[in-house]
Parts: C-alpha cells; sequence; structure tokens
C-alpha cells in the first residue's frame, strides 16, 4: 500500500469524532490524516472501509499510510492528541466537492449528469454490509465530486464506525451479525436517495442486483488480501483478522440483500 510522509501541515478539522488533520505530503497530495492515537479501531476501519469500497467498485477517495514527521508539527497546539506514527490519509479530490445536505439535492436532470448516479444505492448497501453508523440522513459522509462540467460523481468518505465500532472480537461480531441497521441509520432516508432512486427507475433494479452480487460473490480470500493490508503499526492481530472476516464479513454478506429490501418496504418505496 503507498506511503508517504507529512511535509506541510495545513489545518486540523473540529469534528465530533477523530479530529483529522490536514497535510501536504511528499507525494505533493493533500491528505486528511486520521492517527492511532485518536482511535485506533477508526484508522482500522478507515483503511479497511477504503479497500472494500474498492473491491466493490464504489467511488472513495485515493488513501495512503502517513507517517507524521514530527518537525511538520512542532509548535501546533490540537484538539486531541497530536498526530505521530503511522497514520491513515484520505487524499483531497480534485475540483469542486460539496457534502451531500439535504438542502443542496442533485434533482432531476442534473441526475443525469452523474457518471454512476446509482453509486448512492451501492453506498447504501456496503454500509449495510459493515454495519457503518458513521453515514445517515443528518451526517451522510458523501460527496458529490464534479469532475467536469456534465460529469459528477457521488464519493464515499468517513467509515470508522463500521462493525457499530466494537472492537474485533469474534463474539461480539457474531452478535452483531445478523442485526440490520434502521432507516434512520442508512440513506434510504435521505431525500437524496430518494431523488436518485426515482430518476433511476426501472435501472435501479439492475444496478441493485449487480452491487449486491458483488458483495455476495466476495470470497475468503479476497477478504484476508483486504485486512492484511493493516499495517503492523497498527496491532491487528491474526484473532482479530479471523474475528473481522470469519465473525462478521463472509456471514453478513449473505444476509445485505434481505436487509435492503426489507428497509426499501420500511420507507414505503
Amino acid at each position: 500500500m503507498k506511503r508517504v510522509r507529512t511535509e506541510r501541515f495545513i489545518s486540523q478539522l473540529a469534528t465530533a469524532g477523530s479530529v483529522p488533520c490536514l497535510f501536504e505530503c511528499s507525494d505533493g497530495e493533500t491528505y486528511y490524516v486520521k492517527h492511532y492515537g485518536n482511535g485506533r479501531t477508526q484508522v482500522i476501519n478507515e483503511l479497511l472501509g477504503a479497500k472494500l469500497l474498492e473491491h466493490l467498485d464504489l467511488p472513495t477517495p485515493e488513501v495512503a499510510l502517513v507517517e507524521i514527521v514530527p518537525e511538520t508539527i512542532e509548535g501546533i497546539r490540537f484538539l486531541r492528541k497530536p498526530p505521530e506514527g503511522l497514520g491513515f490519509g484520505s487524499q483531497m479530490l480534485d475540483g469542486i466537492t460539496r457534502g451531500l445536505d439535504s438542502f443542496d439535492l442533485i434533482k432531476g436532470a442534473e441526475i443525469r449528469k452523474f457518471s454512476a448516479s446509482q453509486a448512492l444505492i451501492g453506498i447504501v448497501l456496503f454500509d449495510l454490509w459493515v454495519y457503518n453508523i458513521d453515514r445517515t440522513p443528518r451526517n451522510p459522509n458523501v460527496l458529490l465530486q464534479e469532475i467536469e462540467a456534465d460529469n459528477l460523481r457521488f464519493v464515499a468518505i468517513d467509515h470508522a464506525l463500521m462493525f457499530d465500532d466494537h472492537p474485533y472480537d469474534a463474539s461480539r461480531l457474531e452478535r452483531l451479525g445478523p442485526v440490520s441497521l434502521t432507516l434512520e441509520d442508512t440513506l434510504i432516508g435521505h431525500p437524496q436517495f430518494w431523488e436518485v432512486y426515482d430518476e433511476a427507475g426501472l435501472f435501479a433494479s439492475v444496478e441493485i442486483g449487480k452491487y449486491l452480487k458483488r458483495i455476495e460473490a466476495t470470497t475468503e480470500q479476497e477478504l484476508y488480501e483486504i485486512v492484511s493490508q493493516v499495517p503492523a503499526e497498527w496491532g491487528l492481530s491474526d484473532q482479530e483478522k479471523e474475528a473481522i472476516v470469519w465473525s462478521f464479513l463472509l456471514p453478513r454478506k449473505d444476509l445485505v440483500r434481505g436487509f435492503f429490501h426489507q428497509l426499501l418496504e420500511d420507507a414505503k418505496i
């Protein structure tokens, strides 16, 4: 996995969670960086979430492991623990981006500008698979990126609270495995999802089937290849990797279809 070093501190984000910092790094790119000291499971979840989204061919920023150089943060006061060691970096997107807020919806003909508007449906299915409580109608954690004038896309960010923010304990993950998210905990309750679903029309079922098949076809080997990308510095044990794969992701992948259709019924879609 790509590794870079911090070269210039830009700012810190005053969030309620892990307080990411913005750094310019050695590859010339700018990254939002979360570090181990402000939450071990959160940096691991961020990496796993990004790699699972890539596996499903869903849009998410490029990521890197970021070595935090002490000299780049000298004299700076931080809201929580100062960043140190090896962090998780999410690359800043190019072009014009804005958050998916309920007062700033993409409607009607505008939706047709999207290279894959139904990716929003895929993101919902991903969240159901990994039990991500970090993406809700009030906190959608989806960006609208303008690639060019007539080409937009939805981009999923922030997966720190996957697995309901549980530790990677087999018994706890097994108990969580058959539990679905509620409407209030998914983007199905967001007005933008309704707009995309309505505009997609007959194509919606095709896109839903495509993403569901990708999830259901995921193999044990593919999941182990993903968890093996977690760096040794973050101390993810073999037992914890087995719990993530065998106690949660593998058995849960066959439940996502039922979770999704039940939520559509609950939403009367």
